[in-house]
């Protein structure tokens, strides 16, 4: 080899080294996430909102999901999800409120578990009575895999809050509905 193209081939190795490899931070590779739940219904009792859905069996992949760690139920008590497009988990964080987040090892307790291992679930939402009554609730759950990777939000529904007795200030809750015009 001749030494100008010596020179230039150690040139091009040393300019293209830096430029090898992915740079920025680390991201888990995409579709190992957990599919949202799915069927998340929202039925009306005096006092309370007995809300059921179904855990994903798979992941956005198509591959099993495996075992969920963690549940989380949100509600939206002041502004209301806009209906007609699904939720970012952005828009949830900030107009929604976190009621629970229930770890594995509670599915049995705080949250029942209807159907064996169908991953049908039920979770009854108290109303407070001393809480300023509102005229519609919106729900919303997403899971928590193993690994901590975080499905999408399901489908969100609403609750219409009807005041049993104008005087009390206790509220009843009167009918249930998809807000985003998903399968609930």
């Amino acid at each position: 080899m001749t030494k100008p193209l010596a020179t230039l081939l150690i040139g091009l190795c040393l300019g293209a080294g830096p430029a090898c490899g992915r740079k920025g931070p680390l991201e888990l590779p995409p579709g190992r996430a957990p599919m949202p739940p799915e069927t998340l219904t929202a039925a009306a009792a005096a006092g309370s909102v007995l809300l059921r859905w179904t855990n994903p069996a798979k992941a956005v992949s198509g591959r099993p999901a495996g075992p969920l760690e963690a549940v989380e139920i949100w509600v939206f008590d002041r502004k209301l999800p806009a209906g007609g497009r699904p939720l970012t988990s952005d828009e949830v964080e900030k107009t929604a409120r976190l009621v629970r987040r229930i770890p594995r090892r509670e599915f049995g307790t705080s949250a029942q578990r209807t159907g064996g291992d169908s991953g049908a679930m039920a979770f009854t939402y108290a109303l407070d009575p001393a809480a300023a009554a509102h005229e519609k609730l919106a729900f919303t759950v997403r899971v928590f895999d193993r690994h901590g990777r975080a499905s999408d939000f399901s489908a969100p529904v609403t609750v219409e809050l009807v005041r049993k007795d104008e005087g009390s200030g206790r509220g009843t809750v009167a009918s249930a509905s998809p807000t985003n015009g998903g399968k609930a």
